[in-house]
């Protein structure tokens, strides 16, 4: 408000001059005292009113000013006066559209998670979808949804479809399944071509790890099976042995793919080694501990199996990981095992 108040005293002290015997006067000096004195005063009026105008009305800056006080100039105080009259009417219009603007509180909907309406597609719901007896319709539907659905889930029932009797599910599949591989290829491709070039230690580091991240990405996404899936994990681990032998520190995500590579390869030895040193590395032990598990079964050391997975129940996993802790640990009421049974594609 301040502003305001600097306005009306350069309008009043510009009235003051024109009332005053210097207007009439013929001397050149008090010709220049009253034009200083009206400059000064549309000056004041100028930057008042320009303070006073909402944001989006000041730019572009300069323009805006020298309009404001051309308009002061031209007509003297009759401009200032009507300059900021419109000023006023400006701001008004304003307060009355953004008091428009104000948010209103409204109720959220009740949303129940356990109701019939929520609709959860897990693995088994859409097989079931996609039998042999299902309407075409539903089946294509059905199909196109796998789009949403994790690649490690989706892809195995594609590759299930893959012998389906009807063609265009037999198309769409394939054409699904192509289109995931291609564009890890690309990406293989690219990375190869790097790999050629000259590259400090630390990118020929990083191009190793990308390339042994991919081929892997092609076995944990269910792209590769027989002979074809033991050439790509081979293939994965000479490119994350050749990052780790480049000499730079690895870190913990590496260490943590090399043992999840080993033990799909069968290596439980030396595949627990990997997990323990990514583990002390800094790898959250809810990623490594479920392997670890695997491990000790695998070995039949059911007890290990049991230690290990009473470290999970206390820690915050996953819905699925949660379940099997329970199970082993025998934390779980049998009763109100149903409770599960909303569990997201099993």
């Amino acid at each position: 408000m301040t502003s305001i108040y600097w306005a009306w005293g350069a309008v009043l002290a510009e009235l003051g001059i024109f009332l005053s015997p210097l207007v009439i006067s013929n001397s050149i000096p008090a010709f220049v005292g009253v034009l200083t004195a009206h400059t000064l005063a549309c000056a004041i009026v100028a930057s008042s009113t320009y303070l006073m105008l909402p944001a989006r009305f000041q730019r572009p800056r300069a323009m805006v000013w020298l309009l404001m006080f051309d308009f002061a100039f031209v007509a003297p105080v009759v401009g200032a006066v009507g300059m900021l009259f419109l000023v006023r009417f400006t701001m008004r219009q304003a307060a009355d559209k953004s008091r428009l603007a104000v948010p209103v509180s409204v109720d959220l909907p009740e949303y129940d998670v356990q109701g019939k309406d929520v609709n959860r597609s897990g693995q088994g719901a859409i097989r079931s979808r996609l039998g042999a007896n299902v309407p075409g319709e539903i089946r294509m539907q059905s199909l196109l949804t796998l789009q949403a659905v994790p690649n490690r889930v989706s892809n195995p029932i594609l590759e299930d479809l893959l012998g389906d009797s009807t063609d265009d599910v037999r198309l769409v599949a394939f054409g699904m399944l192509d289109a995931e591989e291609k564009k890890l290829s690309v990406h293989i491709q690219r990375e190869r071509a790097t790999l050629l070039g000259e590259l400090t230690l630390e990118q020929r580091y990083t191009c190793l790890r990308h390339l042994a991240e991919l081929h892997w990405e092609l076995i944990y996404a269910s792209l590769a099976q027989g002979e074809l899936r033991n050439h790509i994990l081979g293939q994965a681990r000479q490119y994350l042995d050749a990052a780790l032998a480049v000499g730079v520190p690895p870190n913990s995500g590496l260490l943590f793919l090399k043992g999840r590579i080993l033990l799909a390869q069968g290596e439980i030895e030396n595949a627990e080694v990997a997990l323990q040193k990514a583990v002390a590395l800094g790898q959250p032990k809810t990623s490594a501990l479920p392997y670890l598990a695997e491990m000790a079964f695998k070995r039949r050391e059911f007890g290990r199996v049991k230690q290990l997975m009473q470290q999970l129940v206390d820690l915050n996993v996953a819905s699925r990981t949660r379940a099997i802790a329970d199970f082993w640990t025998q934390s779980d009421n049998v009763s109100n095992f149903s409770d599960r049974r909303y569990l997201p594609h099993i």
